[in-house]
């Protein structure tokens, strides 16, 4: 009887974790500017370790920037996911996401993007690091 106990108590403990699941749909906000943050929606479809889907960001309704610029290079392991989307029109700049969720969180370092700059004009680094937190929406 001890035996069966044991040998059962291995078998749950040996048993992988399950695998975090990063379909659907988050929100976020990154900073654009020093003074002015834009909504960001990602739509994520995750089949095995891929990842695919949309990052959707509007500063103006006006505004010429694409609206749903794909994801690319998305890979999920464990609770870990990384991906990467190319923004702008005249200029595409690469913006780099690596993420870990949290419950219904990810919370994401960014990184590359815009040129920007501080309030006095001064440039600032593009590709500082910036940690965002998108939550599950659905």
């Amino acid at each position: 009887m001890k035996g069966l106990i044991v040998t059962g108590l291995l078998g749950v403990l040996a048993a992988p974790a399950a695998a975090a699941n990063f379909s659907g749909r988050w929100t976020m906000e990154l900073l654009d500017r020093p003074d002015r943050t834009v909504q960001v929606t990602l739509i994520l479809n995750q089949v095995g370790s891929e990842v695919t889907g949309s990052a959707v960001s509007r500063t103006r309704a006006s505004s010429g920037s694409p609206a749903g610029p794909e994801i690319h290079g998305g890979q999920a392991e464990g609770d870990s996911i990384v991906f990467y989307v190319w923004t702008g029109r005249d200029k595409p700049v690469k913006r780099v996401f690596k993420g870990t969720l949290v419950g219904d969180e990810i919370r994401f370092t960014v990184t590359g993007g815009p040129v920007r700059f501080d309030v006095r004009g001064q440039r600032l680094d593009p590709l500082a690091p910036q940690e965002v937190t998108a939550r599950r929406t659905k």
